[in-house]
């Protein structure tokens, strides 16, 4: 036998393979399979290093935990209140600017947080990733927050439903409460044998604007995520641009695919 029907066959013993694998060693086989990039340890997760105009100024590069931030403001506060793109870098970001009061110096005022100004520049101009395990490590016990198995290795959302953490929703608007939007709905997988993965309204708007995510990341129309497949995920786009970031990493498939079996 040769040609499509032999090729075809390769193919459905290549994905039975692989499922087969997945089985038997769960996410580890995944990460294999995708091709998943390496996770940086939990103190470093979720942090990006900014140099528009840093080194260029003479400063070094700033590095942004989003740690220490996410148990005080939501994501929607700095990507939708404030002019912080979604991508590292994306901002334009000039020392005029937070002059001015945008960007960091909306709260790094010098009374919400330390204040913007020649002797606090070492505390964010730090060049490099820094060593902060210590410091995270505290900043967890602290707040008691609840273990999770990918990123940060905190379950942010189970520590908001427990009132462990209330980050603000807005600093612009002291009364704002975020839409009461609860719909859930399925996401069929592209291969038959992939159960479809499950997405909750009202998780993500516990966190984010509308804005954030339609249209240029997910358009509302259908036809508009007809290229919805993890490739595409895997580069930074649809859900991978927060959740191969920021958000929970897609390590394990259940994550969004519960009912799949391994």
């Amino acid at each position: 036998m040769s040609g499509p029907k032999q090729r075809r066959r390769v193919l459905v013993l290549l994905i039975l393979a692989w499922i087969a694998s997945c089985t038997v060693a769960g996410p580890e086989s995944a990460q294999k399979f995708f091709a998943l990039p390496p996770l940086p340890p939990p103190h470093e997760y979720g942090d990006v290093v900014i140099d528009q105009a840093s080194r260029e100024a003479g400063e070094d590069a700033v590095v942004f935990s989003h740690w220490s931030h996410r148990a005080r403001y939501t994501c929607r506060v700095c990507h939708f209140e404030l002019p912080f793109a979604m991508e590292a870098n994306g901002s334009g970001i000039s020392e005029e600017a937070h002059r001015k009061g945008l960007f960091c110096a909306a709260c790094h005022d010098g009374e919400t947080a330390f204040g913007h100004t020649t002797r606090n520049c070492s505390k964010c101009h730090t060049g490099v990733r820094t060593d902060k395990e210590s410091s995270f490590n505290k900043f967890r016990k602290s707040l008691h927050l609840p273990e999770g198995d990918y990123g940060n290795k905190i379950d942010w959302v189970e520590a908001k439903k427990r009132g462990l953490i209330e980050p603000k929703q807005s600093i612009l608007e002291p009364d704002f409460e975020p839409i009461p939007y609860d719909q859930e709905f399925e996401v069929p997988a592209a291969w038959s044998m992939i159960s479809p993965a499950q997405f909750s309204h009202n998780e993500h708007m516990q966190w984010l604007e509308c804005s954030n995510c339609h249209p240029d990341i997910f358009a509302i129309e259908k036809k508009g995520t007809q290229h919805f497949l993890m490739k595409h995920i895997l580069d930074d786009k649809f859900c991978g641009a927060c959740h191969m970031k920021v958000a929970f990493p897609i390590d394990d498939c259940k994550a969004c695919h519960p009912s799949m079996k391994y």
